[in-house]
């Protein structure tokens, strides 16, 4: 929640400046409920783009979450469909990389989930609102350090996951392979690669490939 709190600010400022009404800011935390996706719309709104762009890049981008939700849910198997279809719909990449953490060590206690993961949503919600009435006040949001709170928390839920030494190998690997990619000129083609590439050297250090596994 506390994560939440400067980068929903960032989101609701970035769209007090882009010219949108408090109304549409709210909506989109309600309906969407996409970190990324958010900051690319209000960016695509601003660029002018046409719905039709904007709505296949935010699909494009949110189809992880089925892939996030996919991976957790062979650990919740006792748990209705309507329970997991819930639970899913309320994951983000933060909350996802919790729920791996306690999924791992076999605590899949639903009402603490469900719980953690609407907290995260009300959190999101209301401060991408505060975020847009402040935006008025503040003119280089930068100077406040909102511009790193997105990858200043992902950096600690990283160091959440890297319990073991396949996690290890996945993030350096990823982390490496993007920023080459990236300074070779690869744009944003650098992080999917980097992904893929963290996620193979995972598995082979885990064994993954071997057939024992």
């Amino acid at each position: 929640m506390l994560g939440y709190v400067p980068i929903g600010m960032a989101y609701g400022l970035l769209a007090q400046q882009a010219g949108l009404s408090v109304w549409f800011t709210a909506s989109m935390s309600l309906f969407v409920y996409a970190g990324a996706s958010q900051f690319i719309t209000v960016s695509m709104l601003s660029g002018g783009y046409a719905p039709a762009a904007i709505v296949g890049t935010v699909f494009t981008v949110n189809f992880r979450h089925m892939l996030m939700s996919a991976s957790l849910s062979p650990r919740a198997a006792e748990w209705s469909a309507p329970m997991r279809m819930l639970f899913g719909s309320m994951l983000t990449d933060e909350s996802f990389a919790l729920h791996s953490v306690h999924f791992a060590c076999d605590d899949t206690d639903y009402t603490a989930g469900v719980t953690m993961n609407t907290a995260a949503y009300l959190t999101w919600c209301a401060f991408g609102v505060v975020g847009h009435r402040l935006g008025a006040l503040i003119e280089r949001p930068e100077v406040w350090g909102l511009d790193f709170a997105l990858p200043a928390m992902f950096i600690g839920l990283l160091m959440l996951s890297c319990r073991n030494r396949s996690a290890i190998a996945a993030a350096l690997t990823g982390g490496v392979v993007s920023v080459a990619l990236y300074l070779a000129g690869f744009g944003w083609w650098a992080a999917f690669l980097g992904a893929i590439a963290g996620a193979t050297a995972g598995t082979l250090v885990s064994g993954g490939f071997t057939d024992e596994r």
